[in-house]
């Protein structure tokens, strides 16, 4: 079976990118020329080729005269260009749910950007990630959608009962993600003190409040543990730069109050660990250990194991159950089978649960097939 994507441990090539681009840079030319020998950047993973435009602010201390830069610049300005209108057409989004009263936060990338010193060309974003209140989830759908937002899911106001958020794109196809819930584990526990801590920020045209830098952290971690299509190699880059310079005046409390309160603590210890271990960032021991004592239930630690890898077919039919126990972990599992059902109907936009069969079996063909041609 061909591989595909990633996980959060970056493969060897990955590491050597990041070191140019975000690792110390005294380093960094070393790092690029040992990585010039043994990539083809005509054949760069779809996660590497997020990490390009980073390189051009460092192109002073790397080979200039290298053939890839035409490459390395045009990746930048498509990048640059993209996130401007992905920018736009969220800040229009926000402006409409604002005047409809409803609270708006800028989630992952587009809360990231500021991190990058505003430019989106060094944060690409295939969309634009926007958090409301869990309580508003549905207006905000229907804001959405009277303002020429187009759902990419059937019937999308069934889905604050169901699932975390949904995908909406815009006039001229470009996407922003809607959310109600800071991470998929997100039950609601840490709402009010993630919105009390959030920050004012800008995006490209609008004023859009962000999470703090520990809640940010937190969420960039837990994102990235679990295996996608695309490796999220980019997110040991937004640590780097979340954290900044100053790594021993960050707020580890708070990311570990995050990450219990979100049930992602086993991502946490893992990727702080990997940051401390091979970037050097100063990661207090008492923060990892704290994450390590913490209790983990058996349905959150078995869905850790099996979202970090890529999954197969039985995997891939499993992943709904993982995800709808993950939100009904306190309910004995047979007594969790007509939600799940339910579940299953809302996430599949179904009219009636006779219509499953025929579904799932459409979608495992589609599953095989794209897998087929390392789509997913």
């Amino acid at each position: 079976m061909t591989t595909i994507g990633g996980g959060w441990r970056p493969d060897a090539g990955q590491e050597l990118l990041l070191a140019a681009t975000v690792g110390p840079a005294d380093r960094a030319a070393a790092a690029f020329a040992q990585w010039r020998r043994t990539h083809d950047i005509d054949t760069l993973d779809a996660g590497s080729t997020r990490l390009l435009p980073l390189l051009v602010p460092r192109q002073p201390i790397l080979d200039a005269d290298d053939a890839p830069w035409t490459v390395i610049r045009g990746v930048y300005r498509r990048a640059f260009v993209h996130g401007q209108l992905v920018c736009r057409r969220a800040g229009g989004a926000i402006a409409r749910l604002a005047s409809a009263n409803i609270d708006a936060m800028a989630l992952k990338g587009g809360a990231l950007i500021a991190y990058y010193d505003g430019n989106p060309a060094l944060r690409p974003m295939n969309d634009f990630d926007v958090l409301v209140r869990r309580a508003s989830a549905v207006a905000a759908i229907g804001t959405l959608t009277r303002s020429g937002w187009r759902a990419q899911w059937p019937r999308p106001e069934r889905l604050p009962e169901a699932y975390h958020g949904a995908c909406f794109v815009s006039p001229d196809d470009l996407d922003l993600d809607l959310h109600w819930s800071a991470l998929p584990s997100d039950e609601g526990a840490f709402d009010t003190e993630l919105w009390q801590a959030s920050r004012p920020g800008t995006i490209p045209g609008i004023a859009v409040r962000a999470p703090c830098a520990p809640d940010l952290l937190a969420i960039v971690c837990a994102h990235a543990a679990a295996w996608q299509p695309v490796s999220p190699v980019r997110w040991v880059a937004d640590a780097i730069r979340i954290v900044g310079d100053d790594a021993a005046a960050f707020d580890w409390a708070r990311v570990v109050d995050a990450a219990r309160a979100w049930r992602v603590t086993l991502q946490l210890a893992d990727t702080l660990d990997y940051l401390a271990g091979r970037w050097g960032i100063a990661v207090p021991p008492a923060t990892l250990a704290a994450l390590r004592a913490t209790p983990v239930g058996r349905i959150d630690r078995q869905s850790y194991a099996a979202a970090a890898t890529m999954p197969g077919t039985a995997d891939y039919l499993m992943r709904p159950w993982r995800r709808y126990r993950l939100r009904a972990r306190h309910v004995p599992g047979w007594r969790a089978l007509p939600g799940f059902v339910r579940y299953l109907e809302i996430t599949m936009g179904l009219r009636d649960w006779r219509e499953l069969p025929r579904e799932i079996a459409l979608r495992l063909r589609r599953f095989r097939r794209d897998r087929r041609l390392g789509l997913r």
